[in-house]
């Protein structure tokens, strides 16, 4: 449990945002480590965290791939922010975390809404967060995220996952709008039908098998192949209304296919 001093006191006018760089990072594990293991104060089956939380090398390389930055107290590095994209209008919120010693005085608030501030073409931000999770459920819902739906890709526990809409003419593509070598598209519609798994071999490693599986997905608008890799293949069924956020889409003999890709996610909608 936190330290008795550690009052409630809103310091949000001294939190800013930098751009995190490679000599932030064993800081930004240190920190990272200190608050996802306080999580077993709010339903966290034990210490622990994402892939990576603990680890400066991981933290290297998400500054790479995704918007890294670091929370400040007036100079002090008190936390961080990864951000990754959809595409201009869809950002995700991937990880934020502060400081347990300074939890509860509006620093993620307004670090939030820094956040939010360097993407202005972003009509839509979604993030995911673990069902027990009671401290980030109540944190999300007051920066008005509403709850979409449930993310089944971790075998271990459901993740909620939510949207905040900043623009009202944003909405999901419908499927006959969707075009081959389109990304980035985010699209909902219902599980038709399944095909049973088949194997098959890697592209990018000869020696690995891979199990893949077709399904019927459509709209009122249309209808086109689902493809679903490996674990997919048991978290969807048929009947399930499910959204594909930054998914590709592909054809294959004139038949439009749509995959999540490396970095898309399927969700099970409400």
């Amino acid at each position: 449990m936190h330290p008795p001093y550690c009052t409630v006191t809103d310091m949000s006018e001294r939190v800013s945002l930098i751009q995190a760089t490679e000599f932030d990072a064993e800081r930004l594990s240190e920190l990272s480590k200190l608050a996802f293991d306080t999580d077993v104060e709010v339903g966290a089956p034990a210490e622990g965290g994402p892939p990576g939380y603990d680890d400066s090398e991981w933290q290297k390389r998400a500054m790479k791939i995704m918007d890294y930055y670091c929370v400040l107290l007036d100079e002090s590095v008190l936390g961080g922010v990864i951000v990754g994209s959809g595409g201009e209008e869809h950002k995700i919120l991937e990880r934020i975390f502060i400081d347990p010693m300074h939890h509860n005085r509006g620093i993620g608030s307004r670090a939030m809404e820094l956040t939010m501030e360097q993407y202005p073409t972003a009509k839509v931000w979604t993030l995911g967060t673990p069902e027990w999770n009671a401290r980030t459920r109540h944190f999300y819902e007051k920066l008005g995220f509403i709850q979409v739906g449930w993310d089944n890709a971790d075998p271990n526990f459901r993740g909620r996952w939510y949207q905040k809409i900043r623009d009202p003419s944003y909405g999901p593509l419908k499927v006959e709008e969707l075009r081959a070598g389109m990304g980035n598209v985010t699209v909902e519609g219902e599980v038709l039908e399944k095909s049973q798994a088949r194997m098959v071999r890697s592209r990018r490693r000869r020696w690995e098998s891979l199990s893949v599986a077709d399904a019927g997905f459509g709209d009122d608008t249309g209808r086109l192949v689902l493809t679903l890799w490996n674990k997919q293949i048991k978290m969807v069924g048929v009947g399930d209304h499910i959204r594909v956020e930054n998914g590709y889409v592909g054809s294959y003999q004139g038949v439009k296919q749509l995959s999540t890709g490396r970095a898309g996610r399927i969700i099970h909608l409400l």
